[in-house]
């Protein structure tokens, strides 16, 4: 469910799926002090609409660790990874951002890290939207579809 944070700048969303479910404001404001279980209940499913909403906008994840990158593209019906870890000793962190700055310069060498490529695909096992969500609660990232596709263009 989201947070009061979270709700806040959806505010007249909210305030629109209340009167399409002809909930005025005196309604909501007795539900919410007389009968908290409803409320919750109503606060859930307007919370899931919106996560519903967001994750099919999604389409490009990330997750990375101090030794790896992994990105995703979450298409319709399958999802595609493309990756690498770091194997070099003493390696900077790619958590670090000075560390593409290094790449980029030039100080640091790419293949002085020793990177492993690795790249799958697969159908999804249950739906789009729950394998996404389920990324995400386990720490992927949204990205953009340019860190993806550079991400893959390093795999030959």
């Amino acid at each position: 469910m989201l947070s009061a944070k979270e709700l806040e700048p959806l505010k007249k969303d909210f305030i629109k799926f209340l009167a399409a479910n002809s909930i005025t404001g005196d309604d909501w404001r007795e539900l919410k002090s007389k009968q908290s279980e409803e409320a919750n209940r109503i606060l859930k499913i307007f919370s899931d609409i919106v996560w519903e909403k967001s994750i099919k906008k999604i389409r490009f994840l990330e997750h990375r660790d101090h030794k790896y990158i992994k990105v995703f593209n979450c298409g319709d019906k399958k999802i595609s990874l493309a990756g690498f870890s770091i194997n070099s000793k003493n390696t900077p962190s790619l958590m670090d951002p000075k560390t593409f700055e290094r790449l980029g310069s030039g100080e640091l060498i790419f293949s002085s890290l020793k990177p492993e490529f690795y790249k799958s695909g697969k159908e999804y096992t249950t739906t789009r939207s729950s394998e996404v969500y389920r990324m995400i609660e386990s720490g992927c990232l949204p990205c953009e579809k340019s860190f993806y596709y550079g991400i893959k263009s390093l795999i030959t």
